[in-house]
């Protein structure tokens, strides 16, 4: 063989291998990337409950709670009352963008109340976007929904 055809033929190879690469690299990454998608959402899940289990904690034993039950607000919660302050501190916005933090109270009283907080959201798979990318037909995230409710008796 000449020198030229041999200088063509690993050209040639090295295109092959660059878009091998590139295929097995990609395929990878999706693969490895599937399996930290549904912890991100475990973990998303696990983040409302416990912002839930604090806004009622805090909430039951608060001896005023504000007026006009329920409340509802989205995250971040700001200027809305110490309690739906603290529970939408637990979510993670990154994660679960536009999540809301309901505070209710089951049996308004101020010796023996029940408090009811909710956080209701979505989280969006990673994994989802780029299946939209490909043309598949998927649904726009997972709904989280937590709710906790607690009981404290005061000492009137």
């Amino acid at each position: 063989m000449s020198a030229l055809k041999l200088l063509k033929l690993r050209l040639n190879e090295r295109g092959q291998q660059l878009v091998e690469f590139t295929l097995v690299f990609v395929l990878t990454l999706v693969i490895l990337w599937i399996p930290a998608d549904f912890g991100l959402a475990f973990l998303t899940g696990q983040l409302a409950s416990n912002a839930a289990r604090e806004g009622a904690r805090i909430a039951s034993a608060s001896s005023t709670l504000p007026v006009g039950m329920p409340i509802t607000c989205t995250i971040p919660c700001s200027g809305q009352g110490y309690i739906l302050e603290e529970a939408s501190r637990r979510i993670w916005m990154a994660l679960m963008p536009n999540a809301q933090v309901t505070l209710d109270t089951a049996t308004p009283s101020t010796c023996n109340q029940q408090v009811i907080v909710r956080v209701n959201g979505t989280y969006n798979f990673f994994f989802y976007q780029i299946l939209r990318l490909m043309g598949a037909t998927v649904p726009n995230g997972t709904s989280i929904a937590r709710e906790t409710r607690l009981r404290w008796e005061h000492q009137c």
